[in-house]
């Protein structure tokens, strides 16, 4: 099971990397008066927070995969699900969307630590 969640963890921290840089796209973009107005530049430095936190999720996630997880990521985890979660019934297909994507890893990593506890129950 640790195996998987390096994997799945090491996919998604890159795929959230390469997310928060193209926000960060938007956002020079943005700033050059090429953006849809003063609402982009903020818009922009969210999504680029909010990728980067994400990524560093997975990467805390991947170095913790074979011992106990502390309870901080565990509830980081599940407050990152909840987030993804949410982002589920957004009037926006692309936040449906990236939201959707981005259940697995946190979902898988919550899955794993609940089956390590029962079992060492």
């Amino acid at each position: 099971m640790a195996t998987l969640i390096r994997v799945v963890n090491g996919f998604y921290a890159a795929l959230f990397v390469i997310a928060a840089l193209v926000s960060l796209g938007f956002l020079v973009a943005a700033l050059d008066g090429l953006g849809r107005g003063p609402e982009a530049v903020w818009l922009s430095c969210a999504w680029a927070a909010l990728f980067a936190l994400f990524a560093a999720l997975c990467f805390a996630n991947m170095r913790r995969a074979r011992g106990t997880q502390p309870v901080w990521l565990v509830a980081a985890n599940l407050a990152a699900l909840l987030l993804a979660g949410a982002g589920l019934f957004a009037a926006d297909p692309v936040i449906v969307w990236m939201a959707g994507v981005s259940i697995l890893p946190f979902a898988v990593t919550l899955l794993a630590h609940a089956l390590a506890g029962r079992k060492s129950a």
